[in-house]
């Protein structure tokens, strides 16, 4: 029953004809980090990793973003640490063409942005979360203009799913002006209240907050709930976990490994009418 209200809520934010698109990937309670583990590794990004969380049955996968010395975008946790590519960390980015050559753990493929978009088009089903990674507000804009060159001429299709997590509030004017109306506002990289998130989120229509599991804490989670926000809560592959944390209204989660059909026994025990 708290679902039906939560989804007259989410409905009743959004024009006729906005609700049917509008945060509609929310319904989906898994994403898949990174792009996914595959084979005991994490954070490559890689398209071996998208794929397989695709065939694993995800819709929302996530992907970070940076943008390589010679300012092209690329599917990368940043540059300072390997995660399996051959090269020498040290915060420094590496040029293009030396990225997108050295494969993650000998065996999975570099991705650019390019690529991202063109995988998107094979599976129209899957929205794609962008991370983009950048230590200022200068650094963000500056992936964010590429962001937005490289989707001038994609089709509204592929751009309606594609998800930027923001940071910070400053960012949104930003994000707007690309294009972005489903944004999930990620908590904690400043100061914030559950009174201030649920404003600033009102006022900008935005429905989705994420927030480390180290932050979560029942009473805002359950006050956002409340007002038609849902939580997702980075990152937790365990599925005892995620029951604890579904009982106090958290939505769901960022993973690695913990696959959608796992969690469908507890979604279609929800679902049951209680007498």
């Amino acid at each position: 029953m708290k679902y039906f209200l939560l989804l007259l809520t989410i409905w009743s934010w959004a024009s006729p004809s906005e609700s049917e698109d509008a945060y509609a990937w929310t319904k989906h309670k898994l994403i898949a980090h990174a792009a996914g583990g595959i084979k005991g590794k994490d954070y490559t990004n890689s398209e071996e990793a998208f794929r397989n969380s695709y065939n694993n049955g995800y819709k929302l996968i996530e992907i970070d973003l940076s943008l390589t010395s010679d300012g092209e975008l690329v599917a990368r946790h940043g540059w300072d640490e390997t995660y399996g590519q051959k090269f020498k960390p040290d915060a420094k980015a590496l040029p293009y063409r030396k990225f997108i050559k050295l494969p993650y753990y000998l065996h999975y493929t570099p991705l650019d942005f390019e690529r991202v978009i063109k995988l998107m088009k094979q599976h129209p089903e899957i929205y794609v979360l962008l991370d983009g990674k950048g230590g200022s507000a200068e650094d963000t804009k500056k992936l964010y203009e590429k962001v937005g060159e490289a989707i001038q001429d994609v089709d509204k299709d592929v751009l309606n799913r594609l998800i930027p997590q923001m940071y910070y509030r400053e960012d949104l004017k930003l994000l707007r002006k690309h294009g972005f109306h489903d944004i999930l506002y990620l908590a904690g990289r400043e100061e914030y209240s559950a009174k201030s998130v649920i404003e600033f989120c009102k006022k900008n229509d935005l429905r989705t907050v994420g927030i480390s599991k180290a932050r979560v804490n029942e009473a805002f989670v359950t006050e956002l709930f409340r007002q038609g926000i849902v939580t997702y809560i980075y990152t937790i592959n365990d599925l005892d976990e995620m029951y604890t944390f579904f009982e106090i209204d958290v939505h769901g989660f960022y993973t690695d490994y913990i696959i959608p059909e796992e969690i469908n026994d507890w979604e279609r025990q929800e679902e049951k009418p209680r007498s």
